[in-house]
């Protein structure tokens, strides 16, 4: 009995190691666009796009879908609506069909927000407004969006989603630009370690980095930092403990492709 049941879990393994052979490649491209954000997501036919840098990346973010000969985005994710994660998204949404928008529950009054507000009603598109998780799959990827938790915050990088990938056996976590107080709600949001982490706030250190990096525990670690404002080293240091490789986004455009077993980072 013992022998048939260790062969059953064996060929189950196998099993499930065949599927995720199989599984549609998601590959990721994470923008150098100076200290800001944006990051496109390809499963299939499907596209998702986290942030939009600022208003002069939004040319760029276009661009780059137009030689990748994708036409719609099926998710235009906001995590927070600095001008560094959200200067971009009037271009983006007057220039490529959008489906799909979800945002933070608050509001501003900068510029580039009025902008994005402006052209969501060109669009004739009303915006998910997350006050609750979301989960969503486009082909062989599952998507989870963690809103915050508080009704609000001292910095307004606390209102920001956080995204949650999994494809086969490798987790993605884009952790906007959570600050201390968001920190401490995503570490009870999420479970379990992860593959890749988007780097919060552009590698700067808040009190409980250590902490929310220990319990993430990436095997990769991506920062979108620029050489006017560099990532902080405690936050590197912090993560090369853990032995984590690091890529900053100021050496290069960074991209990442999953099969479901492994990953493959290319800058």
């Amino acid at each position: 009995m013992v022998t048939a049941f260790v062969v059953s879990i064996a060929l189950a393994g196998c099993s499930l190691q065949s599927q995720a052979n199989t599984l549609e490649s998601l590959d990721i491209t994470f923008f150098k666009i100076g200290s800001a954000d944006s990051m496109v997501l390809s499963n299939g036919d499907q596209t998702i796009v986290i942030d939009t840098g600022e208003e002069e990346d939004g040319e760029e973010i276009v661009e780059y879908l137009e030689e990748e000969g994708i036409a719609s985005i099926d998710y235009l994710i906001i995590t927070h609506f600095d001008k560094d994660h959200v200067g971009g998204a009037d271009t983006v949404l007057n220039e490529v069909d959008v489906q799909n928008v979800l945002v933070p529950d608050y509001e501003s009054d900068s510029t580039d927000y009025l902008e994005f507000v402006t052209a969501m009603e060109e669009a004739g598109l009303a915006a998910t407004v997350l006050t609750e998780t979301l989960k969503f799959s486009i082909e062989s990827a599952s998507f989870t969006v963690y809103p915050p938790e508080a009704d609000a915050y001292e910095s307004d990088n606390d209102y920001s989603l956080v995204v949650s990938v999994e494809h086969g056996e490798n987790y993605f976590l884009f952790a906007g630009d959570a600050e201390e107080a968001r920190l401490e709600e995503v570490m009870n949001q999420t479970e379990g370690e992860y593959t890749l982490l988007k780097v919060p706030h552009h590698g700067r250190l808040a009190a409980n980095s250590e902490t929310f990096f220990e319990t993430v525990n990436p095997e990769y670690a991506i920062i979108t930092s620029s050489d006017k404002n560099t990532e902080e080293e405690e936050v590197v240091s912090a993560l090369e403990e853990l032995g984590t490789t690091i890529y900053l986004t100021r050496d290069g455009n960074i991209q990442v492709s999953s099969n479901g077993n492994s990953i493959q980072v290319v800058q």
